[in-house]
């Protein structure tokens, strides 16, 4: 009974957040996006049409419901073991060893979720947390070897007058978006490179 109020209370809180965007939402339309002969408007290869600020807000709401139900549960099913090293409460861990447990899952609810915008789901197979069937888990474990060598190599070395010194993480690039963000901001607002590029 208990394992079942965590996704009541998400289901709930989504429904909630959809409600309201759906009011909130402006009522105007877009002006739709020309789409090529023999190609259907959501087909493959189609471009994306970026999300407007309330789908967005639904979006990030819905994943961070989904992310904190399934810590909730996860903490619930090691409690008393929370301090433990987190590779001898879980299997299959690769980075973050020597951590406690109870605090790698809140690393990967705040820090990999919230900084992607995604839900468990995006990197592991759900319930199946040590398995290395998606291609996403192996990206991120390969992102996080990057920022340790660029905060190590790197960020270590900037002068800094204000105390301990700057650090890189994922939300520095990823800013909530599965896909990095660079000047041009989210993937679907970047301008096309122009023909012969």
């Amino acid at each position: 009974m208990s394992d079942r109020v965590p996704a009541a209370i998400a289901a709930v809180s989504s429904i909630l957040i959809l409600i309201y965007a759906c009011t909130a939402a402006p009522t105007t339309n877009p002006s739709p996006q020309p789409v090529a002969q023999g190609q259907s408007p959501g087909g493959p290869g189609a471009q994306r049409v970026p999300l407007t600020d309330s789908a967005r807000r639904v979006r990030d709401s819905v994943n961070a419901a989904r992310r904190d139900s399934a810590s909730a549960m996860i903490l619930r099913s090691i409690a008393g073991r929370e301090n433990q090293p987190a590779e001898s409460v879980f299997k299959n861990i690769k980075i973050l060893k020597g951590i406690p447990a109870g605090r790698l899952v809140n690393i990967m609810n705040m820090g990999f979720g919230r900084s992607l915008g995604v839900s468990c789901g995006f990197c592991h197979v759900p319930g199946k947390w040590d398995l290395d069937d998606k291609e996403e888990k192996n990206t991120a474990r390969l992102m996080f070897a990057m920022v340790q060598t660029i905060n190590r190599d790197y960020m270590s070395k900037v002068p800094n007058d204000r105390g301990a010194p700057p650090v890189v993480n994922c939300f520095t690039c990823h800013r909530g978006n599965a896909k990095p963000i660079g000047p041009e901001g989210p993937p679907g607002n970047r301008p096309a490179a122009p023909p012969g590029d």
